[in-house]
C-alpha cells in the first residue's frame, strides 16, 4: 500500500459518499486510476463496505452502555456458545473478546433507563455461561471515532 492508497482511504472515512471525481481530484490522482485503486482495495478486503455514520441521540438512542462480561469457563466451546448468542442480538452493538479481569466489553445504546432495563431482562442476561456482569454508563462521548490512522507506513 503506498501514499496514494493511503490518501485515498482517508478521504473515504472522513467522506465515503463523495463521488469518484472529487475523491481522485483530492488525492490528486486521474478518477480512473483512483477508481482502480479503490476497487483493488475493495477486492483486497482493506475496504470491508461503506456506512452512514448516525447521531445516537437524533436516533433518540440517548443512553449508551458499556457491559462487561465473565463467563463461568473460558474454554472453547462456552465462549463460542456465548458468541454466536452475541451476534443474534442486534441490540448488542459491539462485542470485544477482552483481556485482563472481564471476558468480553459490550457496547449497547437504549432511548433511556426504562429501555435499557428491558434489554438487560429480555437480552443480556440471556446470554448464556454469564457468571458476572458489570455495567457502566456513558456520561458523555469525549471523542469518537470516525477512522483508523492509514497516514504512516
Amino acid at each position: 500500500m503506498d501514499k496514494t492508497d493511503r490518501a485515498i482511504l482517508d478521504a473515504l472515512q472522513k467522506d465515503s459518499s463523495r463521488p469518484m471525481a472529487e475523491l481522485a481530484e483530492a488525492v490528486m490522482v486521474s478518477p480512473s486510476a483512483c477508481h482502480r485503486r479503490v476497487r483493488a482495495l475493495e477486492e483486497r478486503g482493506v475496504i470491508e463496505g461503506y456506512v452512514a455514520r448516525l447521531d445516537p441521540h437524533r436516533l433518540g438512542l440517548a443512553v449508551e452502555v458499556l457491559v462487561e462480561i465473565t463467563l463461568t469457563s473460558q474454554n472453547r466451546e462456552a465462549m463460542d456458545t456465548f458468541e454466536t448468542a452475541v451476534g443474534g442480538f442486534d441490540d448488542i452493538l459491539e462485542c470485544h473478546l477482552m483481556s485482563g479481569q472481564a471476558d468480553y466489553l459490550l457496547r449497547v445504546a437504549a432511548s433511556d433507563l426504562e429501555q435499557f432495563d428491558t434489554l438487560h431482562r429480555n437480552c443480556l442476561a440471556r446470554l448464556p455461561g454469564v457468571s458476572a456482569m458489570h455495567t457502566s454508563f456513558v456520561l458523555r462521548r469525549i471523542k469518537r471515532m470516525t477512522g483508523y490512522p492509514v497516514g504512516r507506513g
